[in-house]
This record gives structure tokens, sequence and C-alpha cells, in this order.
């Protein structure tokens, strides 16, 4: 008979199961953090999880596990809006950022055209009384500037 490498899940151990090697929910909830179970079992229920579980792939289960441990938390925090409070936040912050984005941008236009003009300047207005010489390049003023 070969020795057991593991513990049951939180799961097994809250309804006094046998948690087997292939349960599924091992991985996941483990026996260490019965927390985590106890508030995606508050919020969803044994066999929503584990229907959810069997329905995605292995490679997928770990991120659905976090997301229903954010709803839950979400929901128990705030019975009515759940995560829907977070997501009008984040629609919030995105929208304000959107506002300093554009002002930035249209800083760094006006800065863009004040440079130019002061190499236009630099070009043809700092020495009027002699010939402009044209192998004198804008990117030599903006060398100079240093920008």
């Amino acid at each position: 008979m070969a020795a057991r490498n593991y513990k049951p899940c939180a799961s097994c151990k809250k309804h006094w199961k046998k948690c087997s090697e292939s349960c599924i929910m091992v991985p996941h909830f483990p026996s260490t953090d019965p927390n985590k179970f106890a508030l995606v079992h508050r919020v969803f229920g044994t066999s929503h999880v584990l229907k959810t579980l069997q329905g995605i792939e292995d490679c997928e289960r770990g991120d659905a596990v976090n997301s229903m441990v954010r709803e839950a938390r979400a929901r128990v925090e705030g019975p009515v809006h759940g995560c829907t409070k977070t997501i009008h936040q984040l629609r919030e912050q995105i929208a304000e950022l959107e506002v300093r984005l554009a002002a930035m941008q249209e800083e760094v236009s006006s800065l863009r055209l004040q440079r130019d003009q002061m190499a236009s300047f630099l070009l043809t207005g700092f020495h009027p009384t002699q010939e402009q010489n044209h192998d004198f390049l804008l990117d030599d003023v903006y060398k100079l500037l240093g920008i």
C-alpha cells in the first residue's frame, strides 16, 4: 500500500469526507488554508465549485479558483453590488487616467512646437547679418539644445 504524501483538501475536511488522490480540490483548497474554501463555499456552495472546476481544463483551474475567491470576497464585503463596485471604480479610474493622458499628450505637443520654434529662430534669426548656412541642419540645433 502506497503512503499518502498529501493532505486532504479543505472541502473534504469540512464535509468529513475521505479525500482521494484524484480530488480536484486538493491543489486549490489545501487544508492549510481553510478560510479560502470557507469563503468560496459560503457564497457559491461546494457543488457549484466542483461543477465549475470539472467543467474547465486543468491549466485554467487556478485562475478560476482565484476568480471565485475574489468574487466571493467582494460579495461578502458588498452583498448588493459584489465585484461590480470594483469594476465601476476601475472604470472611473481609467476615465481619469485617460483625461490625464490627453492633457500630457497636449503638453508634449506644445513643448515640441516650442522646441521647433526655438530651433527655427536659432537657424534663421540668430545671425541676421550673416548669410544663412544651409548646411546647418535642424538636428544639429537639437543636439546643441540637448533635446
